[in-house]
């Protein structure tokens, strides 16, 4: 090993030195220096002595300094050899010494590979300085001194050693690769802060310049020569060629050494690309010299450990995919049963809400004058045992009563709060909950004795107070609404609910503009409840929905490309009713045609027939404008009389007789006769409020007090906000002794937002506390 690299390294660069620089030098003298023949053998021969001086000196440096190496390279593959046998047999300290101690020595010697290049570039230059020193210092001795010696010899040593520094590093660095491909080399693993570094800038910079040094100096050396007289030229063509062939062998020679060492290095990378390429990540890419590709080999081979973590983890995995591919489906199938048992469990309990409240929300309406239809969708879907059903906190309701002896349709639209089952179990609770109402006022004379205003004010105030017990985590919004079939008068509250809508004469409005309660189950609904009022034409369409119908994704925003747009014009839905003509099935089509439902949708569509109208025989009409014209003309006793004949003849007369009579008998003071008249009026119009006060001072001076409050109650509950109706109650409790309720009346009344400053309001006020004052002594 030593042989094969001492020699041939040896002979490149001796070869060098003596094909470029040698041949130079003596050309440089010979074209300066003035011997005769004598003198110049003299002059050869010691140059030739020094110079064989410095390559045997040169040789034998090299060759102990390679023998060294070669015998540190021997050493420790023996002690790799040993430490492989002793793996067993030395305990483990020892033999981690031993191995810490080998790692160190193979470590010192791979970066002294790395640093021998610069030995050998730093030791060619002190040759020359000392071969030309000596060669100068023996001139005087063998009389061969000359003045002109001295710019000669600078020359030498400006030219000359860089030249020769870059030739022998690049043929050094080239010949010690194979020795970096040692397999005990190459597996030390060294850091690359640990590699003396000779990057090409560096290397391109000094070689231009040591070939730029040759030129710069030759010219400059003749300039002088010139300029002393000492230039002898006899033939300049030759001279040119000459100088032309020492300038560009050295050109060639390092153009070549660093194309050389250049080509490579990219072949090593090369050759490492194509083994990833292949899937080798076994591949290891060590440095062997201290240039750009060396340092490249650290990056590489960092990627190369990334490539080789990832395709061992890809390998293990795809090893054992298989059976963890099986493994995982078991778990996931298990997962999947538990999940489609759970869901089972899951759509057991909506299937069971959804049959309890089946029989709750049904439209159990039967009647000749109102019609009640019900649309609901809910939008959670659920499968149970091979059919679809849906849950959801929409309820519809319908209903007929009987109070005071006449009939009713009640009808609730109610949304509870919360998706899926948490609003289904709002609407279970509402619909239980009314449908107890409904079967006390069937079987109970109690209740269905009770005045419509006051039934529907009891209703609310116990559905709301069933629903106050779940302290607000269970909301309900409602329509609930009460219609007198025979005479088409609505009563209904609205608890935070979308607005009441009437289609009438082909136009739909909103027979609401404000909030009056908030939904069921909020606090602070305890007093204060108050009915609206409204009396249905034939003909009229009511319609209550929930907000479904105006929750819509417009599909005209879609269209346009943006993002999901909710429809927020709550005047809308008037629009659609009105292209529907109040047709329920067709304004279902129209909603889902503009836009998606995003809600749980319900409505209720009221459709009030009303009644025949009332054919009066002429004689009837002839005799009642007759007593009409008595009554006017001053005499109210003839007109009574006049009319209770025309009674006795019609008993089913015409309700306005009543009112007649009614209006009459008062004026004549007989009370209690126009009070049972005024009463009979007002059966059949319960919307002629001015005459329902009437009644009930009626009832006042005729000292009937309980029917009197009754009917000023019902007023109160209608309009809470009428002056005179609220003291005339305060006075109908005073009356019977009722002080506490007369002064609950009289302080909701000063608590309210009315108008103290009334004179009229006043007087009342004083009155009312004189009687109070009164009662009380």
């Amino acid at each position: 090993m030593l042989k094969s690299t001492f020699i041939p390294l040896t002979i490149r660069l001796e070869a060098f030195t003596h094909l470029v620089p040698v041949p130079f030098a003596i050309y440089m003298a010979s074209i300066t220096q003035e011997y005769s023949l004598e003198d110049w053998i003299r002059f050869l021969v010691l140059c030739c002595g020094s110079g064989l001086l410095m390559v045997v000196g040169g040789c034998f440096w090299r060759f102990q300094i390679l023998r060294k190496l070669f015998i540190e390279l021997e050493n420790l593959k023996n002690t790799e050899e040993q430490l492989s046998e002793n793996i067993i047999n030395e305990n483990e300290i020892d033999l981690l010494n031993e191995k810490e101690d080998y790692h160190q020595k193979a470590k010192r010697l791979k970066l002294f590979l790395f640093r021998y290049p610069f030995y050998e570039g730093f030791v060619i230059i002190l040759r020359w300085f000392i071969g030309v020193g000596l060669i100068f210092a023996l001139t005087p001795i063998l009389g061969l001194y000359r003045q002109e010696l001295w710019t000669t010899f600078l020359s030498y040593l400006i030219m000359i050693p860089p030249i020769s520094f870059v030739a022998y590093y690049f043929i050094t660095e080239n010949s010690f690769r194979t020795i970096f491909n040692l397999k005990m080399v190459r597996q030390v693993r060294i850091e690359p802060e640990e590699i003396p570094k000779f990057d090409y800038f560096k290397r391109i910079l000094i070689s231009f310049f040591s070939l730029a040094a040759l030129p710069v100096t030759v010219l400059s050396y003749m300039l002088i020569s010139v300029a002393n007289g000492d230039m002898n030229v006899k033939n300049p063509l030759l001279q040119v060629l000459v100088i032309g062939g020492i300038f560009v062998l050295p050109l060639l020679f390092v153009a070549y050494l660093v194309a050389k060492a250049v080509r490579t290095g990219i072949s090593e990378t090369s050759k490492l690309l194509d083994e990833l390429a292949k899937g080798n990540f076994t591949v290891v890419s060590m440095p062997s010299s201290g240039d750009d590709f060396g340092q490249q080999s650290f990056h590489m081979n960092r990627v190369i450990e990334q490539l080789n973590t990832m395709y061992t983890e890809i390998f293990t995995l795809n090893i054992g995919l298989e059976s963890k591919v099986k493994e995982r489906t078991l778990e996931l199938e298990k997962s999947l049963s538990e999940v489609n048992a759970l869901k089972f469990q899951q759509d057991g309990d909506y299937f069971l809400t959804h049959l309890l409240l089946k029989p709750l929300g049904k439209n159990q309406v039967k009647s000749e004058r109102v019609d009640i239809q019900f649309l609901l969708r809910q939008k959670k879907k659920f499968e149970f045992r091979g059919k679809e059903y849906e849950i959801g906190g929409d309820l519809n309701i319908a209903h007929n009563i009987i109070l005071q002896g006449k009939k009713y349709t009640v009808f609730v639209n109610s949304d509870a709060m919360g998706k899926s089952m948490q609003g289904a179990g709002g609407a279970l609770v509402l619909g239980a909950v009314f449908q107890s109402i409904i079967e006390r006022t069937q079987f109970s004379s109690s209740t269905f004795s009770q005045a419509p205003e006051r039934w529907l004010k009891n209703a609310f105030i116990e559905m709301h107070k069933i629903f106050e017990g779940f302290d607000g985590s269970m909301l309900v919004s409602l329509i609930i609404g009460l219609i007198e079939e025979n005479s088409g008068f609505l009563y209904f509250i609205n608890a935070e609910h979308p607005w009441l809508i009437l289609f009438r004469d082909g136009k739909a409005s909103f027979l609401e503009t404000e909030l009056s309660y908030r939904k069921l189950g909020t606090k602070g609904i305890e007093s204060g409840v108050f009915i609206k009022t409204f009396l249905l034409h034939p003909g009229d369409v009511l319609i209550s929905g929930s907000d479904g119908k105006d929750d819509l994704v417009l599909h005209e925003t879609k269209q346009m490309g943006n993002d999901r747009l909710i429809n927020h014009d709550e005047n809308l839905i008037l629009k659609y009713i009105e292209e529907a003509r109040g047709d329920l099935p067709s304004l279902y089509e129209k909603l889902k045609s503009a836009g998606e439902i995003t809600d749980d949708l319900s409505i209720v569509r009221v459709g009030y027939t009303g009644r025949p109208p009332e054919r009066l025989e002429n004689r009837f009409i002839k005799t009642y404008k007759e007593a009409k014209k008595i009554a006017e003309a001053g005499d109210p006793k003839t007109a009574i009389l006049t009319l209770k004949q025309l009674l006795s003849e019609f008993p089913h007369t015409h309700a306005k007789l009543h009112k007649l009579l009614a209006k009459l008998l008062f004026k004549n003071k007989e009370y209690a006769n126009a009070a049972e008249h005024a009463q009979a009026y007002m059966e059949t119009h319960p919307s002629d409020l001015p005459f329902m006060e009437l009644t009930s001072i009626l009832w006042r001076k005729a000292s009937r007090l309980h029917q009197a409050i009754e009917i000023a109650e019902r007023i109160r509950l209608r309009d809470p906000n009428l002056t005179k109706n609220a003291f005339h109650l305060v006075s109908l409790y005073l009356m019977t002794g009722n002080r506490n309720r007369a002064d609950t009346i009289l302080k909701e009344w000063e608590s309210s937002s009315r108008p103290l400053h009334d004179e009229k309001w006043k007087k009342l006020k004083f009155a009312l506390e004189s009687k109070i004052r009164k009662s009380v002594t």
